[in-house]
């Protein structure tokens, strides 16, 4: 008896560790961008747009990941625009800065195109993007 016993525990603890490994075998998969902040609101209704030039702020990009689920700091891999970049620029890094030229309301992007998993095995790819609005507050006198 003990050695079906011996075989049976064998085999147990060979399944558990083929059910661990095969739950390992996904590469992570980014599923998702949350921009830091927001929302950034830059002047006063008091100053003219022209002296609001040169204000700005570094915004960070998270991505959500799954296998294993976990959140990571991705905000020099991301391509980053603006979508109103008279009023609002935004370099490489994140780094967004108010040019004076217009006020009003923009959104930024953040985009990564997957087009390979971690472990360098092909897929389809997907494109991942988050967004953020930055708010340049128009003049309206004194």
């Amino acid at each position: 008896m003990s050695k079906r016993y011996s075989a049976l525990v064998g085999l147990c603890v060979a399944l558990f560790w083929l059910a661990a490994l095969s739950g390992c075998g996904h590469d992570q998969q980014l599923v998702s961008i949350t921009i830091q902040p927001t929302t950034e609101t830059f002047g006063d209704a008091k100053i003219p747009v022209d002296l609001d030039a040169g204000l700005n702020v570094q915004l960070r990009a998270l991505g959500s990941y799954i296998h294993p689920p976990v959140t990571k700091d991705i905000t020099n891999q991301v391509t980053w625009v603006s979508n109103t970049p008279q009023m609002v620029t935004v370099d490489a890094t994140g780094l967004i800065t108010v040019t004076g030229l217009s006020c009003g309301n923009t959104i930024i992007t953040a985009t990564v195109t997957t087009n390979h998993s971690e472990g360098n095995i092909s897929s389809n790819g997907a494109i991942v993007t988050g967004s953020m609005t930055a708010n340049v507050v128009c003049f309206t006198g004194p």
